[in-house]
């Protein structure tokens, strides 16, 4: 089975690889008509830092969560990355974009160049001053948006979820869900079981501070 672990070249703001450990590996997981998806919230600054280069991410509000796919089917399956949420005791929290997640961690840093940038509903528009151009990079490409996983393949990406109050998160993940609604066979277009994958096990795995 193949591995395309995210590695993009980058400069200045120094990308870290993030490579997929085995799916078994991970405690939040979830098989279904084939697939295997695991999730991997990274809810503390040390460990957000393991993939972004950004110390103070989670403190800054947002928390980037892996979400690896694992596809035993002889056929290829889509994914929606758009469409993920994070539901927290009822409440349905959508992932900002990469460019919305780097205006809030970066904005301090920014000059020059503005890109007008188009919010889902509610948020309103913003604009995102580009600075840095390869931290832009590094988030858009690992971003799930939009992916494939062929046959016998793992795919990871990640949606970057919004923080409201990092000091209550470890609290709020234990009992929260991964809910992922768009999965499609691409061969027939027919669209697939959706996934809730609870949170409780992989914080209980993470670290307690």
């Amino acid at each position: 089975m193949s591995i395309s672990p995210i590695v993009p070249a980058l400069a200045g703001y120094k990308a870290r690889p993030y490579v997929p450990l085995p799916i078994e590996s991970y405690p939040s997981r979830l098989t279904s008509e084939g697939l295997t998806v695991a999730v991997d919230p990274m809810f503390t600054d040390a460990l957000a830092a393991k993939a972004f280069d950004k110390k103070d991410m989670v403190t800054n509000g947002i928390m980037p969560v892996a979400i690896i796919f694992t596809n035993t089917n002889g056929f290829t399956v889509e994914v929606e990355g758009s469409s993920i949420e994070l539901i927290v005791k009822g409440e349905h929290i959508r992932p900002v974009s990469p460019e919305q997640a780097v205006l809030r961690l970066f904005q301090h840093k920014m000059p020059s160049q503005e890109v007008h940038v188009p919010s889902p509903v509610p948020l309103p528009r913003v604009i995102v001053v580009r600075s840095n151009a390869d931290a832009m990079d590094d988030f858009s490409q690992k971003h799930i948006e939009l992916k494939r996983i062929a046959p016998n393949t793992v795919v990871v990406g990640f949606v970057y979820l919004p923080v409201k109050i990092p000091a209550k998160l470890r609290e709020d993940l234990a009992e929260a869900q991964i809910y992922i609604p768009d999965l499609y066979r691409v061969d027939t277009g027919q669209p697939m079981m959706f996934l809730e994958i609870d949170l409780k096990p992989a914080v209980n795995a993470g670290p307690k501070k």
